[in-house]
């Protein structure tokens, strides 16, 4: 049954939303399709982004999910009650067991608590969302997957079994990051197919168990652990596939280029100019790491005769700051309309951005936004993949103290009678508006400009990166006269790299091709790819 999300999980997603909102440039979500209408959903996903992870699956996941969450953050005052106010539950760690009053059997006692709820949660038509590995990270690729969720599908079953309702499904998400730990990066969430799940224990087709766990366990025991292990084994590969895991973050970077590369040579073939959203990266990202498996295994010395040619370009053009497009644009001269429109572009954002929305961005928000990147980096000395999750948190904290402190001086400066602006002409500007503004009651006029902060700095952030984008066409124009950058070397160096790159791309069946088979639960998009 679908559950409509409480009125103080709706207030709290719609904060998250914000958030999300104000911390990435672009975010979104793909495949959500995939999400079964009917019976309990429990979504696994990789854990690279502390407590960010959440707040983007909250913010776009449909209907009111339980998240899982370590039991000490329950324990900080403020995100405590806010995680409750979410419906989060404790789960406790081994690593935590000595912070347990009453030690390893009261974290024992406590996670089979969270297995009996989160498992009524889903039997009854709930939506879950947990972290198997058990720990946030900084890693290229998931970690080892825990067997938490297996024994929680596994439970979900045999209750909505019993009711006679629908079975819940198991849904592999992918989080995905430019950057999670930086303001303004993008992020992207996709959805990937439910799990086939193999029979149950006592089923025909059950998997076997071994003759370790029976020595160790009654046979029915026994029959749960070994459902339970080849579940999780299962899901470890599409965590390893809904993440695009690789074993370095060389790899993943160099990866990266390679699709850059590829993608600019394709739109330039087919005259697409515009360059490509984060969402169709990633799925260009996920393609070029099938392929590159599969070469890997069928053909490694050509896999690494590929990736030194693309990590030598990807080193020349990093020399230069050049990106990939650039060099195929480079004939393209900005002519003198993009030059005029880019000058407007940078005059009309500016001149607002002098005005009152850069001053109010700068008076409202630019000091704790200082403050807290020096906090945040003290708070993740010892847990690095925590910063950005320490930046979104002070900062919270620290902004609508700001707003309220700031707000009353100043209305009083603005409004009040006796403010000492007055005393300022200004060229004859404040006494033509005094008479307009001292109608207003200072103190009224405080709690209107509180909210009126935030409006401020997202108006600011918009023209901001406006007159970037233009201010980006201009230094095109002064970097093509130049003859610096030894422009047909690398020209022709990429584009031989990316007919080898498209050739591949052209004789293999890939993730996102018409005739691409989604591979089946358990196995990796590589294992699947197939020669045309």
């Amino acid at each position: 049954m679908d559950v409509k999300p409480s009125l103080a999980y709706r207030l709290i997603r719609w904060l998250c939303r914000q958030i999300s909102a104000t911390w990435f440039r672009e975010h979104g979500i793909v495949d959500e399709e995939w999400i079964p209408e009917k019976g309990g959903v429990l979504y696994a996903a990789w854990h690279p982004g502390s407590l960010i992870d959440p707040l983007l699956m909250l913010s776009l996941l449909p209907g009111q999910l339980t998240f899982v969450a370590k039991h000490t953050l329950f324990n900080i005052p403020l995100l405590g009650r806010f995680m409750r106010a979410a419906g989060a539950k404790p789960v406790y760690r081994k690593q935590d067991a000595t912070e347990i009053e009453g030690g390893g059997d009261s974290a024992k006692s406590g996670n089979s608590a969270l297995i009996d709820t989160l498992s009524g949660v889903l039997a009854e038509g709930g939506r879950c969302a947990i972290y198997p590995e058990g720990i946030s990270h900084l890693m290229s690729k998931p970690q080892k997957t825990k067997t938490g969720p297996a024994r929680i599908i596994l439970q979900a079953i045999r209750e909505a079994d019993k009711s006679g309702i629908k079975r819940p499904s198991l849904v592999p998400v992918g989080l995905h990051y430019s950057d999670a730990n930086r303001f303004r990066e993008r992020a992207l969430v996709t959805v990937h197919p439910p799990m086939n799940l193999p029979p149950l224990p006592g089923e025909d087709g059950a998997p076997p168990a071994s003759e370790d766990l029976l020595a160790q366990f009654s046979p029915e025991v026994a029959a749960d652990r070994a459902w339970v292990l080849a579940v999780t084994d299962s899901l470890s590969t599409e965590l390893q596939r809904s993440s695009q895991g690789l074993d370095s973050w060389e790899d993943k970077k160099l990866l990266w280029r390679a699709r850059g590369l590829l993608s600019v040579h394709r739109n330039r073939a087919t005259g697409r100019k515009k360059r490509a959203s984060y969402a169709e990266a990633v799925v260009g990202a996920r393609r070029a790491r099938a392929a590159w498996l599969w070469i890997s295994e069928k053909d490694p010395e050509r896999a690494h005769n590929l990736r030194k040619g693309v990590s030598q370009h990807a080193e020349k053009m990093d020399k230069y700051n050049l990106k990939e497009y650039e060099l195929y644009d480079r004939s393209k001269t900005p002519g003198p309309i993009d030059l005029a429109k880019a000058i407007g572009q940078i005059i009309w954002s500016w001149m607002w951005m002098a005005g009152l929305i850069t001053w109010g961005a700068m008076l409202g928000s630019w000091p704790p936004y200082r403050i807290s990147g020096p906090i945040a980096e003290k708070l993740s000395i010892k847990e690095k993949h925590a910063l950005g999750t320490h930046k979104i948190a002070v900062g919270f904290m620290l902004l609508p103290i700001w707003w309220i402190i700031i707000s009353f001086p100043v209305a009083f400066l603005l409004a009040a009678p006796s403010s000492p602006l007055w005393n300022l002409n200004l060229y004859g500007l404040l006494p033509l508006v005094k008479p307009y503004l001292v109608q207003i009651n200072w103190v009224l006029l405080a709690f209107i400009l509180m909210p009126l902060w935030s409006v401020a700095a997202r108006l600011h952030l918009r023209l901001w990166r406006r007159s970037m984008r233009a201010l980006a066409t201009l230094k095109t124009w002064l970097r093509l006269r130049r003859d610096e950058v030894p422009w047909e070397e690398l020209a022709a160096e990429q584009l031989q790299l990316a007919k080898e790159l498209d050739q591949i791309g052209q004789s293999l069946i890939l993730p996102g091709d018409k005739d691409w088979k989604t591979p089946p639960t358990g196995k990796d998009d590589y294992e699947c790819v197939v020669l045309r």
